[in-house]
């Protein structure tokens, strides 16, 4: 890290995913300040089990990138690292999806994963950009034509951002269905979990070793890429 003050920026840090990002960068001695939209109660429950945690509510929607960073900056310190994990997981019919919602999603899943790299790049603190991409973004039935979308650019955005932002590093995670509390026991979900090679569902706690790999373990070689964590789903169709 570059400093003892330095900050790692996890948005929607109250999801599934999230919180199994912010706990395991909390356990490697990382200082980190998450943002959420409305599950406040989540957000109280993280802050009171690791104090010196920072929440800070967020709707990304607005694009408000500045001024959420400046408020990041006065309760957590410049910001070292960003990790975009926060997204509108959409699965609207195409037939209901109209333009609105499309652009509601990519806004979320996207371009706030631009404004807030670009931002923070001008800032002259950042030196890691880890995204949450998905395996969504090379198969299409997994989530909604908006969703199928905005995956399929983040991969897009992780090598351009390595390349226009280096010497910062960007990488993506590209995780598999993640087991939750919404999989565990569903039968739409047993099916697709029989047919991936290691038989299991992605544990939120695979994609945040990855995630923290990315930051303090990878070499600085390591740019422009997605990493798979799906038990080898992506190899077939599931």
């Amino acid at each position: 890290m570059t400093e003892a003050t330095a900050c790692t920026l996890v948005t929607g840090g109250t999801g599934v995913v999230g919180q199994a990002v912010v706990r395991r960068l909390l356990a490697t001695g990382r200082r980190v300040c998450l943002t959420y939209g409305a599950n406040s109660t989540v957000a109280e429950r993280l802050v009171a089990e690791a104090p010196g945690l920072v929440a800070v509510r967020a709707d990304l929607r607005s694009l408000n990138i500045a001024q959420l960073l400046d408020k990041v900056a006065d309760r957590a310190g410049p910001v070292e690292a960003l990790v975009h994990a926060a997204a509108l997981v959409d699965h609207t019919p195409v037939a209901s999806l109209d333009a609105e919602h499309f652009a509601e999603v990519l806004t979320v899943n996207v371009t706030a994963a631009f404004a807030l790299a670009r931002e923070l790049a001008k800032r002259g603190t950042l030196r890691d950009v880890v995204l949450l991409s998905s395996i969504a973004a090379s198969i299409a039935d997994l989530g909604s034509v908006a969703y199928t979308t905005s995956k399929g650019a983040t991969d897009a955005l992780t090598r351009a951002l390595a390349l226009h932002l280096a010497p910062v590093r960007v990488n993506a995670v590209a995780p598999g269905i993640i087991r939750s509390h919404r999989t565990d026991g569903d039968p739409l979900f047993s099916g697709p979990a029989a047919r991936i090679p290691d038989a299991a569902l992605v544990a939120p706690g695979a994609v945040a070793d990855v995630v923290s790999y990315l930051l303090d373990g990878a070499p600085d070689a390591l740019s422009g890429q997605v990493l798979g964590v799906d038990g080898g789903a992506s190899l077939r169709r599931l």
